[in-house]
């Protein structure tokens, strides 16, 4: 809502709040006078195009267990907290901001709060990091089906072995998928991919012949 004498000369990018409102900055304008002299030192000025409010979390990713904090505006008497449709433990720590877990069996996507004015949802989605805990067998050759033990696989898009993508992946669970040594395998780390991030294996699978 601040004056301008002239939009281009706007300064830095615009800043998106809570409220869905932008914020920017110029360097002219403000309408500011001195020693009866009328200055442009600049202005702050808003800009609404009918955007929602939304929250936001810091940080943007984290693995499950994690505590993140929410920011967003009226977040007082909030009933809930979802992560990607999952319940998540959480604290009103007041009305701009609230602590929360990261749930068991949360996947990769938008953290949602639920307000008394209605639900707010995360501009960006949060990503929730795969972790491999174990996988067997150890050794094997090409054409050998790996089980693979972690937390939030689910989402599961991509498996390796020494760096060689596996054709065949199978996600059994929140915590299992299971994969066919590819041709071109080498012995190397299992990596699993999911939209949240890849995590590798503390040890390396033996490619026999």
């Amino acid at each position: 809502e601040g004056i301008c004498p002239d939009g281009n000369n706007s300064v830095a990018a615009l800043v998106q709040a809570n409220t869905g409102t932008f914020y920017g900055t110029t360097n002219l304008g403000g309408n500011l006078v001195i020693n009866g002299n009328q200055v442009d030192p600049g202005t702050i000025f808003n800009l609404s195009v009918g955007l929602g409010p939304f929250v936001t979390i810091q940080p943007a990713f984290g693995k499950v267990g994690a505590t993140v904090k929410i920011w967003g505006t009226n977040l007082t008497g909030a009933s809930s907290v979802t992560v990607n449709g999952t319940a998540a433990v959480f604290k009103v720590v007041k009305s701009s901001e609230i602590t929360a877990t990261i749930p068991a069996g949360a996947g990769t996507g938008s953290v949602t709060v639920t307000t008394p004015s209605g639900p707010l949802a995360s501009s960006q989605p949060f990503r929730v990091t795969p972790k491999i805990t174990s996988f067997t067998p150890p050794i094997g050759p090409v054409g050998t089906q790996v089980t693979i033990s972690g937390v939030s696989l689910a989402q599961t898009t991509i498996v390796t072995f020494g760096g060689a993508q596996a054709t065949t992946v199978n996600v059994n669970s929140d915590t299992q998928v299971s994969a066919t040594v590819p041709t071109g395998a080498v012995t190397g780390k299992i990596g699993v991919t999911t939209p949240g991030g890849t995590a590798m294996s503390a040890k390396s699978f033996k490619v026999t012949k």
